[in-house]
């Protein structure tokens, strides 16, 4: 009889554990919800930064001697064309527009004395402007002449423009990229900024995970229903998707994300 309660009490001791292992398990994949399977295909790797929309003309008259603006002929704002008299000082020196362009800036009025090498009007050619980008030094030796750009603007919602970089070079500490963009739309005015993503390599056939599933070079994945963190190394980023170069991550495995349960 002493045998028979002993054995029933493990059986159920065994149920018990079980139910138990089974419920914690249920727990934990209901605690990680939020997962991804990685995917295999094409990877564009992009280096990102922020653009400037820069005009290919502006001059800024500046004067060698102290003289006093006597007449203005235009306003900020206004359009001039090629050899329109802009203004005229009291030595009767009168200034005439360069190039056909827009004055954006025009700080002195009629009367005002004006000093040596202070900008007295500046005149901008607003008309096939290129966007200028500065990037890291990491992204910026990745760029070449002729690669692809992807530009976006904010003030212009669902308008994405394709450019072609021109040049790259470094300027005051920083590397400077020249996009060419030959259908910049008309609502892209001189120094509006957009997002610009250059297209630095395309590779086939790539394994990847989404970026968002990396934390200081670790990736959780579901293994026997629990989460476990392991070392992944990455390559070539799109900015949603990371390309993993290493055997850290199997087509077959599952991926947690980081957010709520």
């Amino acid at each position: 009889m002493i045998n028979w309660i002993k054995k029933h009490w493990v059986l159920l001791l065994a149920v018990v554990v079980l139910i138990g292992g089974g419920l914690m398990i249920l727990k934990t994949l209901r605690s990680y919800s939020n997962r991804a399977q990685p995917k295999l295909g094409p990877m564009v790797e992009s280096v990102y930064g922020i653009g400037t929309v820069t005009a290919r003309h502006t001059f800024q008259l500046k004067l060698g001697v102290s003289d006093t603006l006597q007449k203005l002929f235009i306003q900020e704002g206004d359009t001039v064309k090629k050899g329109q008299r802009l203004l005229s000082f009291m030595d009767n020196h009168v200034a005439l527009a360069p190039f056909d362009g827009v004055v954006t800036e025009l700080p002195f009025k009629e009367g005002e004395s004006v000093f040596p090498q202070i900008p007295v009007l500046t005149l901008t050619d607003l008309k096939n402007p290129y966007v200028v980008v500065s990037l890291e030094q990491e992204g910026a030796l990745k760029v070449r002449k002729d690669q692809t750009a992807i530009l976006s603007f904010e003030s212009l919602r669902n308008v994405r423009l394709q450019g072609t970089v021109s040049a790259i070079y470094p300027k005051d500490g920083q590397f400077l990229v020249n996009i060419e963009v030959p259908q910049m739309p008309d609502g892209a005015l001189v120094g509006m900024t957009g997002d610009v993503a250059i297209q630095v390599e395309s590779k086939d056939k790539v394994l990847q995970i989404p970026m968002v599933a990396v934390d200081k070079g670790m990736v959780t994945i579901l293994k026997n229903g629990l989460a476990k963190k392991i070392p992944v190394k990455l390559g070539a980023m799109d900015g949603t998707w990371a390309e993993v170069t290493d055997n850290s991550i199997q087509p077959t495995d599952t991926i947690i994300l980081p957010g709520k349960p």
